[in-house]
């Protein structure tokens, strides 16, 4: 139900970009914190931003808090707070000085626009903000609420809430509203009698009543319950404005995780939000779109890269769980179709549980090296078997992917059969028997053999790609058939494994190796 639910608000969200008055669309630094010509995207109304210790989340959620100036207010909002130098005046040690540029590209009121912060190098400090020469530019303003791990534990936070113990007048009280109950409610799924801020000064604390008559302050709460209470006070009543909150998966289940990003996501909908999170959570990162996510990583050199987003078997490795399963990366879903194919045969052959392998496909074999050097650097090398189209073979694909360990031959490197695209390979299949394959297919031969002929006198003069020419006979043939492609390039493989004089036998057999290496680790 929850999925149904997180698929339902993506799509309204989607919509609902094309008509937000306020949107802070990108982000590019250039010399903070040693980042060089990082762009950031944001092309969702709720960002989750992704990656190793050290990789730039917070840097870039930083940035970002300082996009806009606080409405009605005549004072710009500057970087100074949010990015310190350690410059003691005796001199010594000190944090280096670099010229730094954060520029920001926004859809506002006034339609797009661009900003620039800059500061200089050496002892030129000062950020000074720059509109690229447009006339009468300003930064625009916009409400902005930061939420970061440390507020659990700041003391300034901390210590206000402590204070409200001892402090000798009666507090103001205030009940949260309907909104901010609802969220907390739907949240962490059980109910309050009531919650009431008592406030004095700069000071606060939150006070709970349950359902029973048990009544405890924040002191006594749990840390979800107390971040999760924190953020509806906080959150569920902003609107218009941009919510930036780091590592939000703190001191949470992962339901109540999955559960708090549903309800931003509905919040972002409802009351024209922006949010921008950071993360280490799978579950967080399975909450929003792909194109949501936001995956940063330093490079052998270390430079700060943005990445392509992950697809669900790159992203389980990183952030999730791999060394349970045997995991095959491969291109494309045509590949992906060949594998599980396979796999339907060997699963029950040699008496593996399905959840056993896990199957994933990229963009490419181009990024197939990167992918191998980030697993190399979470020890996750040994899990993986990367499978390469027929027609890669002799290219240098393979020597990139083994080049990334210091035992080369210890990757797992395999090809489809054949020397042509897969596509090909199981066209060929069915050229050469068609009543054969006809039956396995639920179809006529001269039904079968008709769209082969048919199609192939189509793209007889085609000066397309062999691969190309391969995938669009696919989909024709999907067409004719009426069947998915990935269902006739599964079955095909799947009745190939039983034929020993098959040219898919040399996979097969490597796979019932890496999946006999994968069983002794």
């Amino acid at each position: 139900m929850i999925e149904e639910r997180l698929e339902d608000v993506w799509d309204s969200l989607r919509n609902k970009k094309l008509g937000m008055s306020s949107f802070l669309r990108e982000i590019r630094l250039q010399g903070l914190r040693g980042i060089d010509n990082l762009r950031i995207t944001l092309d969702y109304p709720v960002s989750v931003i992704a990656g190793e210790n050290a990789s730039g989340k917070s840097t870039v959620l930083f940035s970002a808090a300082c996009a806009y100036a606080a409405p009605g207010k005549n004072q710009q909002t500057t970087p100074t707070p949010f990015f310190p130098d350690y410059t003691p005046p005796h001199g010594g040690r000190r944090d280096a000085r670099p010229e730094v540029e954060i520029a920001y590209e926004y859809t506002a009121k006034q339609g797009g626009m661009p900003m620039l912060w800059r500061r200089g190098k050496g002892q030129n400090r000062r950020w000074k903000s720059s509109f690229y020469g447009r006339p009468g530019g300003g930064q625009p303003e916009r409400v902005v609420y930061l939420r970061t791990l440390s507020n659990l534990s700041d003391p300034s936070e901390a210590s206000g809430v402590r204070q409200m113990s001892y402090i000798k007048t009666p507090p103001q009280e205030e009940q949260l509203t309907a909104a901010q109950i609802d969220f907390a409610h739907k949240t962490l799924q059980f109910e309050y009698k009531e919650v009431t801020n008592l406030s004095s000064g700069n000071s606060s604390i939150l006070f709970a009543s349950n359902k029973s008559g048990v009544s405890y302050s924040e002191l006594n709460m749990a840390a979800g319950e107390r971040t999760i209470l924190r953020l509806a006070r906080e959150v569920a009543q902003l609107k218009d404005a941009l919510v930036l909150v780091d590592e939000v998966e703190a001191s949470l289940h992962p339901w109540a995780q999955q559960l708090l990003m549903l309800r931003l996501q509905e919040l972002a909908l409802t009351n024209d939000l922006q949010v921008i999170v950071t993360t280490h959570s799978p579950v967080v990162l399975d909450s929003v779109p792909q194109h949501a996510r936001i995956f940063l990583a330093r490079d052998e050199s270390g430079k700060v890269v943005v990445h392509n987003a992950y697809r669900d078997i790159i992203q389980n490795a990183l952030y999730g769980r791999s060394r349970e399963a045997l995991n095959l990366l491969c291109e494309d879903r045509t590949a992906e179709s060949i594998l599980r194919g396979i796999m339907d045969f060997l699963t029950p052959d040699q008496q593996t549980l399905q959840d056993s392998v896990r199957i994933g496909r990229d963009t490419g074999a181009s990024e197939f090296s990167t992918h191998a050097a980030a697993f190399r650097k979470f020890g996750l090398l040994e899990s993986f078997v990367f499978v390469l189209d027929g027609d890669q073979r002799g290219k240098e694909y393979e020597e990139k992917i083994r080049a990334v360990s210091s035992d080369p031959q210890a990757v797992s490197v395999f090809y489809l059969p054949s020397d042509m695209p897969p596509e090909a390979w199981v066209w060929e299949r069915l050229k050469s028997k068609p009543d054969f394959w006809a039956r396995h297919l639920h179809t006529t031969a001269e039904n079968l053999a008709g769209a082969l002929a048919n199609i192939d006198a189509i793209y007889a003069s085609a000066s397309d790609t062999a691969n190309n020419i391969a995938k669009q006979k696919m989909r024709n043939l999907e067409e004719k058939l009426r069947q998915e492609a990935a269902t006739i390039c599964r079955t095909v493989a799947r009745v190939e494994v039983s034929n020993p004089n098959s040219d898919i036998q040399p996979l097969v057999g490597e796979l019932k190796g890496a999946l006999a290496r994968w069983r002794k680790k």
